[in-house]
């Protein structure tokens, strides 16, 4: 016997109908943060002499930092090392002394005195410049504006979606879904950091702060 499910049925099947739109909108910041990597490496035939000649480079290294008015809380010693130096001589390994390396992690947040940081460290002996980059100290604060924004691009997607569908849209959302993997994006220069005369510009350039979530809306009659 054939079956004619009631228009109300049929009713309630159209109410039930839903667009999942992804919104997404990236946020570009300047740096207001430099982490950079300076340290000293020191050798000797005697490692008491190599790590003396450490202690004395290395703490005059920090009293630069200091003197540059970086907390103490913002320098962190990320590398300690001994190495044992050989020459070859005649195919024959021959002992020469120890090398000594210590480098630190200094969090630079006056970020247009990084020139004048490293030049004084270098002044005081520092001869290893591993790498500075740039950060935000703060990304949180920026990271909630683009979320807020990702989420109006998602509403104006499904709004698009459900007029191009002939429907209206409930602009409440079922489910709101946020993708917090998302790692901030680095982006071309676009400013120089002046260091000091002695030293070349570092260039910042700005991080893109990127939020992206999945948006669940239902559509109308």
């Amino acid at each position: 016997m054939y079956y004619q499910q009631p228009y109300r049925n049929q009713a309630e099947k159209k109410s039930n109908r839903t667009v999942t739109v992804t919104g997404e909108k990236t946020i570009d910041v300047q740096p207001d943060l430099a982490i950079a990597q300076i340290g000293a490496v020191t050798s000797d035939k005697e490692l008491t002499k190599a790590q003396r000649k450490n202690n004395e480079v290395s703490t005059a290294v920090l009293n630069s930092f200091k003197q540059n008015g970086i907390a103490e809380k913002d320098i962190q010693t990320s590398t300690y090392q001994i190495y044992p130096q050989y020459d070859y001589i005649d195919g024959k390994q021959v002992f020469k002394g120890y090398e000594v390396r210590q480098v630190f992690s200094v969090k630079i947040r006056e970020i247009d005195k990084i020139g004048e940081v490293i030049d004084d460290a270098v002044g005081n002996g520092a001869n290893i410049i591993e790498r500075v980059e740039f950060a935000i100290a703060e990304p949180q604060i920026h990271y909630q504006k683009a979320l807020s924004k990702a989420y109006e691009d998602a509403l104006k997607k499904a709004q698009v979606l459900a007029r191009s569908a002939g429907t209206t849209l409930n602009p409440m959302p079922l489910e709101i879904n946020e993708d917090s993997s998302i790692p901030m994006i680095p982006r071309p220069a676009k400013a120089y950091v002046l260091a000091a005369e002695s030293t070349a510009p570092l260039q910042p350039g700005e991080v893109g702060i990127l939020a992206r979530l999945t948006v669940k809306y239902k559509l109308m009659q």
